[in-house]
């Protein structure tokens, strides 16, 4: 869709804006914190808290997080094209945010201070809700908040400027996901379920802080105003342009790349915390410690992963990040309860790399096609590319979960027991399946997968004509 320039600040004259202040970059990336927060904070623990603390089976608390998150899929075209179509004296974008912001606020407050009902199907259909409710909210915030910087700038490398900003407060909201809730939680009694309504409570005025933090410093942002939508058939419009998304070859191979790669990562994910209990023997506090190495490690090596990229090619550098991947993986099959602490935190102090290049070289690679696919068609298709990317990466966080809530079950995992309580050899090997063994087979694939992708340098430069 064309959009004409517009402002609150400036004259509609259509000018290119350059180099943006600093509060306007640092006010926008704030809300970055809390979508950091909101998404992190729910998804490393929601299977525990649910299974444990709310007494829902294994199969059955993941099935309602998976259900939730394909809840979520369906939300992303929604909110995007009603941002985009949006009419207002503060933009397309803006007047989203308070609402955004107001859903995820209360939604991650409803989820762990969810009650137990005695029929726990009625627990989960509460849990259902509120997850839902969680899923639009996060949409509603995040899709029209990536969104602004496009607007707020012409300028390619002040976009970049901006989004360095977002990384910063990206890490701090992960890093008080990951490892303050772990803290807050040991400190006020894990089995409590006080203890995780304290930490919904808190959690969701932070993330209303945050995100409202990026609503009134954007107030003097430039924004785009729609031009009034074509007469064309939008379905007929939208099935080309998916079509010819999905008949790229280069953007297929880089999906399966990305899917073989999140399942290993979601399904590990929604087992770590129950692994460092159960199967390490360890308490929230040095899970909490683990990822605070992690977040460090992350952003230590990012810049380094960019750095090799650029000498050696994307592809060699997201070959790496496999590579620790893998290895990581399968480093957790070799640990146990006497694994001293250093040694646990040495694994975390070089995922960085692999976290990194998952997102950084996929994200890379990405543009990479979108550029080729226009400059080969003479047609912008970022959205639909963009929105396929979206759907495969909450497939595998909705498939993650319910992999290892099955697994749990399978296995006889008794919820009625105190989360630190052992639960013998089978649920040890259920785990062990899901943060090592599992997740280094879809990193293999992933690796197959990767080397028949294609795509050099080369062929993103422009080719001279032949002249006859």
């Amino acid at each position: 869709m064309n959009a004409t320039i517009a402002s609150e600040a400036a004259p509609t004259d259509g000018k290119p804006q350059g180099e943006l202040p600093f509060g306007l970059k640092f006010g926008w990336s704030t809300g970055a914190f809390g979508v950091a927060l909101l998404m992190n904070g729910i998804a490393g623990v929601i299977l525990l808290f649910a299974v444990s603390i709310l007494g829902i089976d294994p199969w059955l608390a993941g099935a309602v997080i998976t259900v939730s998150k394909l809840f979520d899929v369906v939300t992303d075209p929604i909110v995007g094209m009603w941002s985009d179509r949006h009419r207002s004296p503060k933009g397309r974008r803006r007047p989203f945010l308070p609402w955004g912001a107001f859903l995820s606020a209360a939604s991650f407050a409803a989820v762990f201070t969810a009650p137990e009902f005695d029929n726990q199907y009625i627990t989960a259909l509460y849990l259902f809700g509120a997850l839902c409710v969680y899923a639009f909210g996060y949409t509603l915030y995040n899709i029209p908040y990536l969104s602004m910087p496009a607007e707020m700038t012409d300028s390619y490398h002040e976009r970049s400027s901006i989004h360095a900003f977002r990384m910063v407060f990206i890490a701090l909201g992960g890093m008080v996901a990951g490892a303050g809730v772990k803290f807050l939680l040991d400190y006020l009694g894990t089995n409590e379920p006080s203890s995780w309504a304290t930490v919904g409570v808190i959690g969701g005025v932070m993330i209303f802080i945050s995100m409202m933090a990026a609503y009134f410093t954007t107030a003097k942002a430039r924004f785009t105003a729609p031009e009034e939508a074509s007469e064309k058939n939008k379905f007929e419009q939208l099935s080309e342009e998916f079509g010819a998304v999905v008949g790229n070859t280069h953007f297929l191979r880089l999906i399966g790349v990305k899917f073989s790669q999140l399942m290993g990562v979601q399904t590990m994910g929604a087992a770590m915390a129950y692994f460092f209990v159960q199967y390490l023997m360890r308490d929230f506090t040095a899970l909490g410690t683990f990822f605070v190495v992690v977040s460090i490690s992350t952003i230590v090596f990012s810049p380094v992963l960019v750095a090799f990229s650029k000498r050696y090619g994307k592809k060699a550098a997201y070959y790496v990040a496999a590579g620790v991947n893998i290895l990581y993986a399968l480093s957790w099959s070799l640990t146990g309860p006497d694994e001293p602490m250093w040694s646990i935190l040495m694994r975390a102090a070089v995922v960085g790399i692999a976290f990194g290049g998952n997102v950084i070289m996929a994200m890379s690679m990405l543009t990479d096609i979108i550029n080729e696919d226009a400059n080969r068609t003479g047609v912008r298709r970022e959205g639909a590319f963009t929105a396929l990317y979206s759907f495969v990466e909450k497939l595998t966080g909705a498939i993650g979960p319910l992999i290892v809530g099955i697994a749990l079950s399978w296995v006889g995992f008794n919820k009625d027991l105190p989360l630190d309580a052992p639960q013998g050899d089978g649920v040890n090997t259920a785990l062990l399946l899901a943060v090592s063994w599992l997740p280094a087979v879809f990193y293999m694939i992933g690796v197959v997968l990767l080397s028949g992708y294609k795509l050099t340098e080369e062929d993103l430069s422009p080719q001279p004509k032949n002249e006859m």
